[in-house]
């Protein structure tokens, strides 16, 4: 079977010394060489003189930024020349995309294809091209002027590959050579544990997927949903960037397009457990800034999404009735909605969910509100202070069985919390299960606590003589579950990484709120067990592993409410 790659054939090295100008470049060349593009940089923006540096450069893939290509080559006003025979392997249609900042031109066997010598920001142009089978003589000029420096070219056979061109690797870095490589129509996958077949297990390996796809001019959003790791460009634009462990989490990435073909590239891996890859992208409407939403067929968002649609609002009352079609009638399932949304003036904003059942809210890919539970109809509230930007928004949902509703709104302002329900067992800081220690110098007070004073203090590194905790001892009424909510004044804490532990019924557990994210509201740590033996507590440290004395940690009351 044909390799589907591209590969350089063995033939004659060019006869570089020849080199005069543009055209003595084209004149039959002697040799070449096999794997790599031989690059001549020079120290001008016209291509003109002596090389100041020559070498073979495996690919054509570079963002300098404002650094020079190497040594001899000025940072700002230099150019560059790349030439390589390149064996295509089947006849017919053959993309080349080019994305530069500033001026580039492309020649396909001495004839010009691309021509966009100015300058210009990050700019992609693609051609295609129908060319016989044989190897064909490719060149790239490329110049610098000022800023930063960027030049990328990719080559896909669109006979071989009119969808997706899917290089297959059975590893978790996309090494070496790919074990196989096939035209994919869609990125769409649920592989589960049984891998993506030729050979490769169904644990560490990754894919990485190109095509050149033709998009109106506009702006258009992006979304992935995979488990585990991805990355995603767009004319050599990284516009996801999530390469790490995940459950299936869906990511989104706009940009704004001119008309014509542009290159996509994605690339994916898994490590253990199910594997899953899916992408789609829809333009974004004018001024509209609606909810994207993926609707699945059981309640633990898993699998390939049965339906997918935009909502203007996220305000749902489905009584026992599908939200749409692949969903089952009364049944199981769950949802998830992604949104930008731009919030024209900085402040507090308060987000309200209410649920029946489970319903979980991020903002900026931090949680707010976290109910992840069967429930009757209840309502959640949390503050968040936004900047004047735009904020990507996420909203999970499902639905066990029953009757199925969710309303979420985001609006200006602080609602303050209400006080704790007939039941709850609350340790503030002048209760007598409150107790504080370390440098009693560090230590400084907030008359906006929600007992009417709170404690803050400045963040510990590490463990270090002195530090500062506090711990709240709670009189149970009787063993059992309990909730845990600390809360978080207004305008005091800036950790990012509060370091919670909760010792109950002889055991220990950890819970980390980001408290720079609240203001004047209840954050839960979760539900766990205790024995009421009277020993049990929570407690905080200044310890957060953030740079010494750079954030503020603050200690205020605790809720224990029984579940």
């Amino acid at each position: 079977m044909k390799r589907s790659v591209l590969f350089v054939g063995l033939v004659t090295l060019l006869m570089l010394a020849s080199i005069s100008s543009v055209a003595s470049v084209a004149a039959a060349p002697a040799a070449q060489t096999s794997t790599a593009w031989t690059g001549f940089y020079y120290a001008n923006r016209n291509l003109q003189g002596s090389p100041a540096m020559q070498r073979d450069d495996p690919n054509i893939d570079f963002v300098w930024g404002s650094a020079s290509p190497g040594g001899g080559v000025p940072a700002d006003d230099f150019s560059v020349r790349w030439i390589r025979w390149v064996f295509m392997d089947v006849p017919g249609n053959w993309t080349f995309t080019t994305t530069t900042k500033d001026g580039v031109r492309l020649f396909v066997d001495d004839v010009l294809v691309i021509d966009a010598w100015h300058d210009q920001p990050p700019t992609a142009r693609t051609v295609t091209l129908n060319l016989t089978q044989a190897f064909h003589l490719i060149r790239m000029e490329y110049y610098k002027h000022t800023g930063v420096g960027e030049a990328h070219l990719q080559i896909i056979s669109t006979a071989n590959y009119p969808d997706w061109r899917g290089e297959y690797y059975n590893n978790p870095n996309l090494a070496g050579a790919p074990v196989f490589v096939r035209n994919d129509p869609a990125i769409n996958f649920n592989f589960g544990t049984t891998g993506p077949g030729g050979g490769i297990p169904g644990t560490n390996f990754s894919v990485r997927w190109t095509r050149s796809q033709y998009l109106d001019a506009g702006r258009y959003r992006f979304t992935t949903t995979t488990d585990d790791g991805v990355r995603l460009w767009v004319d050599n634009q990284l516009l996801i960037d999530q390469w790490h462990d995940q459950m299936p989490t869906t990511w989104l990435g706009d940009i704004t397009l001119t008309g014509g073909n542009h290159l996509v590239k994605m690339e994916y891996f898994q490590h253990g457990g199910s594997a899953m890859a899916v992408l789609t992208w829809s333009p974004i409407p004018s001024g509209a800034e609606v909810w994207h939403g993926e609707y699945f067929d059981n309640v633990g968002l898993s699998g390939a999404p049965v339906l997918f649609r935009d909502d203007n609002d996220i305000n749902f009352n489905w009584g026992t009735a599908p939200p749409g079609p692949g969903i089952s009638q009364g049944g199981n399932w769950s949802a998830r909605w992604t949104s930008r949304k731009t919030t024209s003036t900085a402040g507090y904003y308060t987000v309200t969910a209410t649920s029946d059942d489970g319903v979980r809210v991020w903002v900026d890919n931090s949680i707010v509100i976290d109910q992840w539970r069967d429930q009757q109809p209840t309502t959640f509230s949390a503050t968040v202070y936004l900047t004047a930007a735009a904020h990507d928004w996420r909203v999970e949902y499902y639905n066990r069985t029953g009757t199925a509703l969710l309303r979420v709104q985001i609006t200006p302002g602080v609602v303050p919390p209400p006080p704790p329900p007939s039941g709850d067992v609350y340790v503030g800081t002048n209760s007598a299960g409150f107790f504080k220690g370390g440098d009693s110098a560090g230590w400084h007070t907030a008359p906006n606590g929600y007992g009417g004073i709170a404690f803050w203090t400045e963040n510990n590194t590490y463990n270090a003589p002195q530090y500062n905790w506090a711990r709240w001892y709670p009189a149970l009424p009787a063993p059992g579950y309990y909730e845990i909510s600390v809360y978080i004044p207004a305008n005091i804490a800036t950790t990012r990484n509060a370091r919670y532990w909760i010792a109950h019924a002889g055991a220990y557990d950890s819970g980390r709120v980001s408290q720079a994210l609240y203001a004047n509201q209840w954050v839960p740590l979760g539900v766990f067990y205790f024995g009421a033996t009277g020993g049990e507590y929570v407690s905080l440290s200044d310890v957060t592993y953030e740079p010494f004395l750079s954030t503020t940690v603050l200690m205020d009351a605790v809720k224990f409410s029984p579940r």
